[in-house]
């Protein structure tokens, strides 16, 4: 894991303000530069046969706009560089999306710090269209805020295992960076029990804990020392119907500060997939994720 460059992509929302302090504290902890990005979407009219001074008044909004957002992330880059931060700014027209993952590529950048939801999400269980499509598509690991306190702080990191060969992935980066922040790392796994089960009558539950324990063990073994020294290692298996929701119980239980998790998206397909449970933990957990495509 190397982080040198950190994209923020921002609409002014308050989320995207949120993600900026978290990429404030990865730029300070890690020595990264921050490439601020506002992407200026214009209405797509071109279905309508608009008179030229219609299309002129658009044209002058536009770049009242983009003059107004030069102006807000120049606010920004000089914050950023009283703290000894090294900002770049850029104000682009085009789809969101599009261009956040085309700037990602283009500029060589590490990490993508973005809000869950922008300004035109309406209801919590929804993830902003722009985050969801950047979450799908970009090969660079995201890290979505949600809400941030204004001095954030990371000394507990969750790593969801279904033990997959992208979880070990997951768990290298982790600890990395861990033990870069001083933080520890709890790697989980949710046995997935339906709630009929008589788990005392038959009782190969304990077993099941058992056989699980040590293969997060396992897991951890893989891991080279040199990244593992000076991390406080935790290992835990809990029982739930439903992984994302014991995913997002343990992060309240635990007071969990950041999760770092696999998207498991499918190799090969036009539109990739996040996954059933990493988009619900991405969706419903309190506190950052980060996530890293396979």
């Amino acid at each position: 894991m190397q982080i040198k460059r950190i994209l923020w992509p921002s609409d002014g929302s308050k989320e995207a303000r949120d993600a900026l302090r978290w990429a404030e504290l990865c730029a300070t902890r890690l020595g990264a530069s921050v490439s601020a990005l506002s992407v200026i979407e214009s209405p797509d009219l071109c279905t309508l046969e608009l008179p030229d001074d219609v299309k002129k008044k658009i044209a002058l909004i536009d770049r009242d706009l983009g003059a107004r957002e030069a102006r807000r992330l120049r606010r920004v880059r000089s914050v950023l560089e009283q703290k000894g931060i090294k900002t770049e700014t850029r104000v682009v027209n085009g789809v969101p999306y599009q261009e956040i993952i085309k700037a990602a590529q283009s500029q060589d950048v590490d990490l993508i710090a973005m809000g869950k939801r922008g300004l035109n999400l309406w209801g919590r269980m929804l993830l902003g269209s722009t985050t969801t499509k950047v979450l799908r598509q970009s090969h660079v690991p995201i890290l979505t805020v949600r809400h941030a306190a204004k001095k954030p702080a990371v000394k507990k990191i969750l790593v969801p295992s279904s033990f997959s060969p992208a979880d070990k992935v997951s768990l290298r980066w982790a600890l990395e960076f861990a033990g870069t922040l001083g933080a520890s790392v709890f790697l989980l796994h949710i046995i997935q029990a339906h709630k009929s089960w008589d788990t005392v009558k038959w009782g190969f539950m304990g077993r099941l804990r058992r056989v699980a324990t040590e293969k997060l063990d396992a897991m951890l073994e893989t891991v080279q020392a040199q990244k593992r020294k000076g991390v406080p290692e935790f290992t835990r298996v809990k029982a739930f119907s439903r992984p994302w929701s014991g995913i997002v119980s343990f992060v309240r239980e635990e007071g969990i500060d950041m999760i770092v998790m696999g998207t498991h998206a499918k190799k090969g397909v036009p539109r990739f997939f996040l996954g059933s449970v990493a988009e619900r933990v991405i969706r419903e957990a309190p506190c950052p994720e980060i996530t890293l495509r396979p």
